[in-house]
């Protein structure tokens, strides 16, 4: 068995942290070796807000995955969102001898690097730089131009950045729980390794990952990512709006949306009723689910406007995007996806993650599309490294295709998320 095959990805939400360890198997297949679930509430719209209490959250999720794999962790992938992400899409000229010559390896790793060689503020980190065609003596669109003959190139390319002082705290909470940040990856790309086929990213579509702080948007046309971008606005924001329209807790609130939630009021009935106990009041309150719709239709309908601003780029003004593609937790909501279809006008449907072998019974579900994709996108797309001490593995073997989720911690975190997240949405999808 190879041993270096191993990665752990950390997806570090605002409602939760979430660790998996996958490993490569010799007929390259990936499968999950080890999965744990934690709450976390040190988190802000995606970003470290009280680095404390994310450590300990961190530290018990890699922890309890470790246990459940039979290995000791050293050193993870991390998902990194927030409003503070960038992107923008360039060209550039690469620099090479003069004369018609076939592009060799040496020009596409040139070509990358003049890709990434550009001007930032002193508060700015770049952190991907994705190509996306190239150019070869006037002539666009070329995907692959190893071994074409040309005297100049070109290369358009899709560039990340973020904000220094919250990526190095997001860093330093990971750090401090003990374990090494190999690299980081920003989740609107995660979650598109793990949801979209390989006709969306071609023909082209939106895809939307409603998460617990933020929504992240990521769009793909002619196989490549074309625009990025996150909102400080996830399924927090839907249960918050709960607790202050009724004068409740937030847990509670929570709660409510969880088991009486729907963003279509009118599909619901005005004789179920619900008895509240605002904090405000000394008597009990007795509403109708149809008075909880209306307060997250507002605020479902108010994301989409905000989503559809994000989609008014110019660069994305004849990109065929017809097609959106939901994931997340927060788009599980009874009647997201019939409000999406009105608004947008567009085929629409809710995704879970693709692409890793063994996911225990109830994670393979839309809350987990960023924590697979930041695994998958690690292991397609950065060097090979192992984040294991391969001294410790104890229990794993080569034909194993199922994560044993022996560890009980692990279990009950399952166990305590899966209560916290909406009942998958009855129309799953669009066409």
């Amino acid at each position: 068995m190879s041993q270096g095959n191993y990665r752990v990805a950390i997806d570090i939400g605002t409602t939760k942290v979430c660790t998996i360890i996958v490993r490569k198997r010799a007929d390259h297949r990936v499968e999950v070796c080890g999965i744990s679930i934690v709450p976390c509430d040190g988190m802000s719209k995606g970003m470290v807000a009280e680095s404390a209490s994310v450590t300990v959250a961190i530290k018990e999720s890699v922890e309890a995955a470790a246990a459940d794999a039979g290995v000791e962790v050293n050193a993870v992938y991390t998902g990194l969102t927030g409003s503070h992400i960038e992107s923008k899409n360039r060209w550039a000229n690469v620099p090479r001898s003069e004369g018609m010559r076939a592009v060799t390896d040496l020009d596409l790793s040139a070509a990358k690097k003049a890709a990434g060689a550009i001007d930032l503020p002193d508060d700015r980190r770049l952190l991907h730089v994705i190509p996306r065609s190239y150019a070869l003596d006037g002539l666009h669109g070329v995907r692959n131009p190893l071994g074409m003959h040309t005297g100049e190139l070109h290369i358009e390319s899709h560039v990340i950045t973020g904000s220094i002082s919250k990526i190095t705290k997001l860093h330093n909470a990971v750090f401090d729980a003990g374990v090494r940040v190999s690299s980081m990856v920003v989740e609107p790309l995660a979650s598109a390794d793990a949801v979209l086929t390989a006709d969306e990213r071609e023909e082209g579509a939106v895809l939307v990952d409603v998460g617990g702080g933020t929504s992240d948007i990521a769009v793909y046309h002619d196989g490549s990512v074309v625009h990025t971008a996150v909102i400080p606005v996830g399924g927090f924001q839907f249960s918050n709006d709960l607790s202050i329209a009724f004068a409740i807790d937030f847990e509670s609130a929570e709660r409510l949306k969880i088991k009486h939630g729907t963003a279509a009021p009118e599909l619901a009935g005005m004789k179920e009723e619900i008895t509240l106990h605002p904090t405000t009041m000394s008597q009990p309150l007795t509403i109708s689910k149809r008075e909880i719709g209306q307060v997250l239709k507002e605020r479902t309908s108010e994301l989409f406007r905000m989503i559809q601003l994000k989609l008014e780029e110019p660069h994305l003004a004849d990109i065929p995007t017809d097609r959106i593609v939901f994931t997340g937790g927060g788009a599980k909501l009874d009647g997201f996806l019939n409000i999406a279809k009105y608004i947008f006008q567009r085929k629409v449907r809710l995704a879970s993650p693709r692409g890793l072998d063994g996911m225990p019974e109830g994670t393979n579900d839309p809350a987990y599309s960023a924590a697979v994709g930041i695994a998958l996108w690690g292991m397609r797309n950065l060097p090979a490294e192992n984040h294991v001490d391969e001294r410790k593995i104890s229990h794993t073997s080569e034909n194993s295709g199922t994560a044993t989720l022996a560890n009980k911690q692990t279990a009950g975190a399952l166990s305590m998320i899966r209560g916290w997240l909406p009942k998958r949405d009855k129309e799953t999808a669009g066409t």
